[in-house]
């Protein structure tokens, strides 16, 4: 016998074994000993184990075609030197690596080739293995039965290893299925399986799955903590960039569409380099939600790439959803034949056979409302009923119960049936509130409730047919700002997100003097994301606000006060207003003619306070008081005659004019008016502002690099007394210490206001910027906050009226009133604004109406009163 043929020590095929049994325990290590044993030994059994080793470690990090390789290598040395078990195992581990690479059709060549030759104690890995790929097939019912049967087997053999990998395969089978606690109850104890045996990206990887079931049942905190966990836990998103597409896919879910495409984006490129395309069409299907969730409905039409791909990969499920995603694009598109709505009541027939029930639905109404659209009564009646029995289905998330009830409300709108219609949207309303109490991030709150602007608007339009002012404002309050109704129970706090905010904080200050701008702001990016990002993995619940919403208690603590509700309703804009307890109902016009003018308004000012020249500063103010003089004629007309025998205002305002300056209006100059973004926010800030310790501190704050800045914060504190923050003192953590709860706060620093990010929006203290995240952690919001920086009155508006910024945070911590610019407002007038407001205020005005006489005595007008605005 040769040396080449020589039989290795027992002791070096032992370990041989070994490393093969627990390659995937330690990938990196096993891969660097198979390549010792290939340089160092001509043993043929040791060789083939060798290539064994390697192709399990390999697949294991990801490297499939690495892994192929080393697998086909050893088969063909196996076969070349007589081990037709070895051969067998090999072709089990091929199987395996098919099924990671997406080709099912290989996998199941590779197992039927492998199963006569296998030792006993790989049978039931085979088995194990087949309904994997009837899984990975989209033959799920298959796939539960054969695990099921292997974990019997594998159970009675005590393969630990295997039993975890039948449970994962098993808990997705039931994911799919839409077995969500059964799939739970799996993942679960695959986790545990993997943990207690040392593969502990196994079981990360299976955390992530667990993850998927909660994204499936609408639990996007819990979705999100679970993926950030398995990261924690070991899961290399590198190797498996699948998962950077499902917390992408729950990134879009909750309306954070750019950072969920940019995430898919970089994630196929990941998968592309891995070798592993099989797994690219989920990814562009992925995309293509994404795309749809965001309007861009020509991006959204690629999913018929992905449906192809599928079909050439025989899975049928997954085709299906590509298809319903591709018929929902095409209709929203523009395609409302009856050809296409044939189609698309087919591929959502497809969808819903294969437990795609959301998507099903989601197609169904968009087709039943082309339907309607087109004329085609009957079918659109058919799609609607299609939908509804969603809201009893025990695996549907709130959001698509929500939008089963929306169905419901649709049906019977075109039955005339008012009573049944806004039963449904109470319906719908409650399951997108019950979604939101378990969310103590308020991001994720503004995006949850996007859903309820829709049944708001659907409710509005009925009861504007019905003619009756009272309803129609009792339904334009159900549904706006009602992030802003929830309050966390407890601060959002986390140690993660606290360090992020510390570390963007220094690292903003740090740019300041950087050698490298490009750089620093790179890193500020960087950081930023991670803020965002911690900020939504925060655990809490949140509760309703427990205040009288009735309009009879509007009527009362209105007093001698005139509201003015405004909303809009298929592009006109419409008012409601309450004088001396009448309630009425106006038409004021086109929406976008007074957004239109609130924008070009808020532009000349803007112009005006950074400096004109002096030949054009007549042409500017003449420009913005005739876009004044529109608005208000737009906007007020309703109430112009009582304000002018000198009536306060309380104004809800919608859509973009909500950062509108409102002292600008000639009406409202000198006026009290207290600006909210609903009317339960203003009744909960008179609720806060009676309840608030009179007490409690007066706190006066100057961050650094504003000229007046110290001088008016000490000139206050001087007059007011109580506690002043102001060069090295003025830090976050000990500002936000001493405003907690505090009766009055003034910040006087640069402010700015971020439309893109409206939560890292901030005001500038000596170590760095102190954002609406920093704001969020408050216990309880200071009664009245007084911000003298430009700006960081505005809020981003989203659907449904949700508000986002530094203002609305405070307001939702219990902050009763917060007097904050709209508009850039010049230094040298600010200073003044602010000693005349708080002289005001200590002569017993209320904020709105010490706000207006400031403002009036300085002939400002960019600052708004916010929330209550009204005396305690």
């Amino acid at each position: 016998m040769s040396a080449g043929t020589a039989v290795a020590p027992p002791d070096a095929i032992t370990a041989a074994l070994w490393w093969r049994d627990n390659a995937d325990a330690a990938p990196e290590t096993a891969l660097r000993k198979a390549e010792e044993m290939l340089s160092d030994t001509g043993d043929a059994e040791l060789r083939v184990l060798a290539r064994h080793i390697a192709a399990l470690a390999a697949v294991e990090r990801g490297r499939v075609g690495l892994a192929r390789r080393h697998a086909r290598l050893g088969l063909a040395a196996a076969r070349r030197t007589g081990q037709p078990q070895r051969a067998a195992q090999l072709l089990l581990t091929l199987a395996w690596i098919e099924l990671e690479r997406g080709a099912t059709s290989a996998s199941w060549a590779h197992l039927v080739a492998a199963e006569p030759q296998l030792p006993a104690a790989d049978v039931a890995r085979a088995a194990c293995l087949r309904g994997l790929l009837h899984c990975q097939g989209d033959q799920h019912r298959e796939a539960r039965a054969e695990l099921s049967r292997a974990l019997r087997s594998l159970s009675a053999d005590g393969d630990r290893r295997w039993i975890a990998n039948a449970l994962l395969g098993r808990g997705l089978a039931n994911l799919y299925t839409n077995r969500l606690a059964a799939a739970e109850a799996d993942l679960a104890a695959a986790e545990e399986g993997f943990a207690s045996d040392g593969r502990n990206a196994r079981a990360a990887a299976c955390r992530h799955n667990r993850g998927c079931v909660a994204f499936r049942a609408g639990d996007l905190p819990r979705a999100l903590r679970l993926f950030e966990e398995a990261v924690d836990a070991g899961l290399d998103v590198k190797s498996n960039p699948e998962a950077l597409v499902d917390r992408a896919e729950a990134l879009a879910a909750a309306g954070l569409t750019s950072e969920a495409r940019t995430t898919m984006e970089h994630a196929a490129s990941r998968l592309r380099s891995c070798g592993r395309t099989g797994r690219l069409a989920e990814t562009r299907l992925a995309l293509a939600g994404c795309a749809l969730r965001d309007g861009d409905v020509a991006v959204a039409a690629a999913a018929d790439g992905a449906r192809q791909l599928f079909r050439v990969q025989r899975r049928p499920a997954w085709a299906a959803l590509a298809t319903a995603i591709t018929w929902q694009a095409k209709l929203r598109g523009g395609q409302c034949s009856r050809y296409s709505l044939g189609a698309a009541r087919r591929a959502a027939a497809a969808c819903e056979e294969f437990g795609w029930i959301g998507p099903a639905a989601e197609l169904r109404l968009t087709a039943a409302r082309c339907a309607a659209q087109a004329g085609m009564r009957t079918l659109s009646r058919k799609l609607l009923a299609l939908c509804i029995p969603l809201r009893d289905e025990v695996a549907a998330s709130a959001q698509h119960r929500a939008l089963s009830w929306l169905a419901e409300a649709l049906l019977a709108d075109q039955d005339g049936d008012l009573d049944r219609l806004f039963e449904a949207c109470r319906g719908g309303l409650r399951a997108v509130d019950s979604q939101a109490a378990d969310m103590a991030a308020f991001e994720l709150r503004v995006h949850t409730f996007g859903l309820a602007g829709e049944l708001g608007d659907t409710a509005v339009g009925a009861a504007l047919r019905a003619g009756d002012p009272r309803l129609v404002l009792r339904w334009t309050e159900r549904s706006r700002c009602s992030a802003l109704h929830r309050r966390a129970l407890r601060p959002p706090t986390d140690p993660g997100l606290n360090s992020a905010l510390v570390r963007l904080r220094a690292a903003v200050v740090q740019a300041r003097c950087s050698h490298d701008p490009k750089q620093a702001l790179a890193t500020i990016a960087a950081l930023e994301e991670q803020v965002r990002h911690r900020a939504m993995l925060v655990d809490g619940r949140t509760s309703g606000l427990q205040v009288p919403t009735g309009i009879d208690d509007v009527i009362a603590e209105l007093g001698d006060s005139v509201l003015l509700s405004l909303f809009a309703h298929g592009g006109r804009l419409f008012a409601v207003s309450i004088v001396d307890g009448d309630v009425r109902l106006h038409v004021l016009g086109p929406e976008a003619n007074a957004e239109t003018h609130a924008a070009r308004l808020r532009h000349l000012l803007a112009r005006q306070a950074v400096g004109t020249a002096p030949r054009a500063a007549p042409t500017f103010e003449m420009a913005a008081r005739r876009a004044a003089d529109e608005l208000q004629a737009q906007l007020l007309a309703p109430v112009l005659p009582v304000l002018e025998r000198g009536r306060s205002l309380i104004v809800i305002p919608t859509g973009r004019l909500h950062v509108l300056p409102w002292a600008a209006l000639p009406a409202c100059r000198g006026r009290s008016v207290t600006v909210s973004p609903s009317l339960r926010c203003w009744l909960r800030g008179a609720s806060d502002a009676r309840a608030a310790d009179r007490t409690g501190a007066h706190v006066w704050v100057a961050g650094p690099g504003l000229e007046h800045a110290e001088r008016e914060v000490q000139g206050l504190h001087a007059i007011e007394g109580g506690r002043l923050l102001i060069g090295a003192d003025a830090t976050s953590e000990r500002v936000m210490s001493t405003v907690d709860g505090a009766a009055t706060v003034h910040i006087a620093a640069h402010g700015r206001f971020r439309d893109d990010q409206p939560l890292l929006s901030c005001v500038d203290l000596v170590d760095g910027p102190l954002y609406a995240y920093d704001l969020d952690r408050l216990h309880r919001g200071p009664t009245t906050v007084v911000l003298s920086a430009c700006d960081v009155g505005r809020s981003a508006v989203s659907r449904g009226d949700q508000l986002s910024g530094l203002a609305t945070t405070l307001l939702g911590r219990g902050t009763a009133t917060v007097v904050a610019s709209v508009v850039p407002v010049p230094d040298e007038r600010t200073a003044g604004v602010m000693v005349s407001l708080h002289r005001a205020l200590r002569e017993g005005r209320p904020p709105a109406a010490a706000l207006a006489e400031a403002q009036t005595e300085h002939g400002e007008s960019g600052f708004v009163c916010l929330g209550y605005g009204g005396d305690r």
